[in-house]
């Protein structure tokens, strides 16, 4: 007589799944010389691109090796965090203190009547005494784990990559959003956001060696209401641009997690622990999938011990 489980019983464990925790176990007790590197890139997508936190907190918990990371804009700002050595709890709570302010002198009311007068962007300078505050004055040489990001040369239209030097500077560079601050002036430079030129810095993980890379991505939103202002626009226009970009580097990476977060804007700063719930669901929705193609791909280094 078939007797079906108690309410509340675990799930029972099939053959595959001892199998798969065994050469997990296996695969995560391997010095990093004798598996293959694994890289992770975060991409851009404003405060949607929160949801990166999430997805590495699942990442942790779950033991995957990182080795070295790249992101752009939001993901330079987490990656850089991470890299830095900061936990995912940590980053967790310093969402909740972020605001304009915190990004921008010019975000208040006495800044906001210079700018009528002045005709000038706001600064992003308040974000290198932020990242000072959270990782002291870091350089890329510093950090627990390689890191790279990039921004963009408004001025050539080149892309100006950041993988050595003070950490601050090339962060705010990266996330700093055309049309929304001014430009970040670094080495006769004139820097805006990397996402740009580079939304998913797939190609700058590989740079560094990795073999394996995981990407966290941030699919633009186009589900929203028509942008309300003029940054709104210049916003939609970089995502427009972004879009295409996204589906050349998710080819070139190894396995990528999408994080589908929609109904937040580019800058609503009140909605980043949102964001990052989507991608804690999102990662773990697709970390058994992850952990077998990772497993596939060194199951030779795995039988070599």
């Amino acid at each position: 007589m078939f007797l079906a489980p108690a309410l509340g019983a675990l799930p029972i464990a099939t053959e595959d799944d001892i199998v798969r925790e065994f050469l997990w176990e296996e695969f995560t007790a391997l010095p990093a010389q004798e598996r293959p590197s694994v890289g992770v890139a975060l991409s851009a997508g404003g405060v949607r691109g929160f949801a990166h936190v999430g997805v590495l907190e699942v990442l942790d918990n779950a033991g995957v090796p990182i080795d070295m990371m790249a992101g752009t804009s939001m993901g330079a700002v987490i990656g850089s965090l991470y890299a830095a050595g900061l936990p995912t709890e940590k980053i967790w709570q310093i969402s909740s203190h972020i605001n304009f302010e915190k990004i921008s002198p010019d975000f208040n009311l006495m800044g906001l009547l210079r700018l009528l007068f002045a005709q000038k962007l706001p600064s992003s300078s308040n974000l290198q005494e932020f990242f000072h505050q959270q990782i002291g004055h870091m350089r890329f040489e510093d950090l627990d784990i390689p890191f790279a990001t990039a921004a963009m040369d408004v001025k050539t239209g080149e892309q100006v990559v950041f993988d050595s030097g003070p950490v601050s500077i090339a962060v705010r560079a990266s996330m700093n959003l055309p049309g929304v601050f001014d430009p970040v002036e670094y080495r006769h430079r004139y820097l805006v956001d990397g996402a740009v030129v580079n939304y998913l810095p797939v190609n700058l993980v590989k740079k560094q060696g990795a073999d394996y890379i995981i990407a966290s991505i941030t699919p633009l939103d186009f589900s929203s209401q028509a942008p309300q202002s003029i940054a709104a626009y210049l916003l939609r226009v970089g995502d427009v641009r972004g879009a295409a970009m996204i589906d050349d580097a998710a080819q070139k990476a190894n396995f990528s997690i999408f994080n589908r977060v929609v109904g937040i804007n580019t800058l609503e700063l009140d909605k980043l622990q949102d964001a990052g719930k989507v991608g804690i669901l999102s990662a773990n929705s697709q970390l058994k999938e992850l952990q077998e193609d990772l497993l596939l791909f060194s199951i030779h280094d795995i039988v070599k011990k």
